[in-house]
């Protein structure tokens, strides 16, 4: 999980990523790592644990590392979800990113009536705007994953 707009966002698509990856069998198959650009990086806020906690997830600690600083996040990546496409722009150049395929959280979202792109809104609307698109996330990262 890549973001550039809140660590709030990162940190909420990772977990529910996470928590339906473990819910459907998927979890010893996949890492979900998440970090952030910019003013994404950073601590959960309280209105995210919140956010979150409504959908029965614990944020209390979270954090989302600064993708400047740790790099090494994207290393040895298949795929990386980004949560709109500036940040896919900004990471495909990077040596760590190599050969990982591109997922933007926002090309999803735009197939879907009630999505308002670049409109601020309060983190339990986005939690709740990201869960909802969970599950075409991870059918998706499924539906291409690599065969051994």
């Amino acid at each position: 999980m890549a973001g550039g707009r809140s660590p709030d966002r990162t940190i909420a698509l990772a977990l529910l990523l996470r928590e339906a990856a473990g819910r459907h069998g998927w979890s010893d198959s996949m890492t979900i790592r998440c970090g952030g650009l910019g003013a994404a990086a950073g601590r959960v806020s309280d209105a995210g644990v919140a956010a979150l906690r409504g959908r029965g997830v614990d944020a209390v600690r979270e954090v989302c590392p600064d993708l400047e600083r740790r790099s090494d996040l994207l290393g040895n990546c298949d795929w990386i979800v980004c949560d709109c496409a500036e940040v896919a722009d900004a990471l495909v150049d990077w040596e760590q990113a190599a050969g990982a395929r591109f997922l933007c959280l926002d090309d999803l979202a735009a197939d879907r009536d009630d999505h308002e792109p670049d409109r601020e809104v309060p983190i339990a609307h986005d939690v709740a705007a990201v869960d909802a698109l969970v599950p075409e996330v991870l059918r998706r990262l499924i539906a291409r994953a690599p065969l051994d």
